[in-house]
């Protein structure tokens, strides 16, 4: 076979990998949006229970610690899917020492490939316990009108 079509094989084998680290940035950026949202939220209430006079204070209070809650799902999803980015990048990698080494190194390829899957799957997980504390700081936020 000659070297061109080795390297269009190597490109195409790659494209996997980079399709997924792709996909999984969006969903990177959608989480670490959701979360600078939350602190940001936080430091608003913190800021109003500085004053004396406030409203509501102790549904702010719980406001503030299911935002804590919610910041901590938001961060383990952010660090689960920061690993499936790192593992789809070892796959490239991995693909070119097989090929210019000539290894079979196929096994390591598909536990990082799963362990990539696996951990969108735990980010995921995460991230929709975060939308669901969300829901509730709503209806603690909004009980009165609800």
């Amino acid at each position: 076979m000659n070297s061109s079509m080795v390297f269009i094989q190597f490109l195409q084998s790659c494209i996997t990998p980079v399709a997924l680290i792709s996909g999984v940035g969006l969903l990177l950026l959608t989480i670490t949006n959701r979360y600078g949202r939350t602190i940001d939220r936080t430091r608003i209430l913190v800021a109003e229970l500085d004053h004396e006079n406030i409203k509501r204070r102790e549904s702010k209070i719980n406001e503030i610690k299911i935002l804590f809650k919610r910041s901590k799902y938001l961060r383990s999803s952010i660090a689960a899917i920061t690993f499936s980015i790192i593992a789809s990048s070892l796959i490239i990698p991995m693909l070119a020492i097989m090929q210019f080494f000539l290894l079979d190194l196929r096994l390591i390829g598909y536990f990082l490939f799963g362990l990539s899957i696996f951990s969108i799957l735990v980010s995921s997980v995460y991230f929709f316990m975060d939308v669901i504390l969300s829901l509730h700081a709503l209806r603690l936020e909004a009980k009165e009108y609800i």
